[in-house]
């Protein structure tokens, strides 16, 4: 990927992820997302490089690395709150949540897919 291209996708996932002003740390962080995510996707693809349109994909699969890599906790899943007699329910994002995620992206890019001769 070149920088040209790294950048404008670095861009589109910063909005993604809703950093409005990253530093320095989280912008290198981003760049190693979505180089991740690219060696991810050429990989399940078998191909040289990323066909015309698999940009989008790209970005959401960084923005799952991402996540994964640097929340304080997995990833919040659920959560529920009353007020009589006080109740609280947390759920949090497991590594399996995100592997099926993944998966399920990966899937979604099937038909670029180019199988092993």
């Amino acid at each position: 990927m070149t920088n040209e291209v790294l950048n404008l996708l670095c861009c589109r996932l910063q909005r993604k992820l809703g950093l409005a002003a990253p530093d320095e740390e989280t912008l290198r962080l981003l760049e190693d997302a979505l180089q991740a995510a690219e060696g991810e996707l050429l990989l399940y693809l078998n191909r040289p490089g990323l066909p015309p349109g698999a940009e989008g994909k790209l970005v959401e699969l960084a923005a799952l690395f991402y996540r994964k890599d640097t929340a304080e906790y997995p990833g919040l899943k659920s959560a529920a709150y009353s007020e009589g007699d006080v109740s609280q329910n947390v759920t949090y994002l497991s590594a399996q949540d995100y592997e099926a995620a993944t998966a399920d992206l990966l899937r979604s890019l099937a038909h670029w897919r180019r199988r092993a001769t």
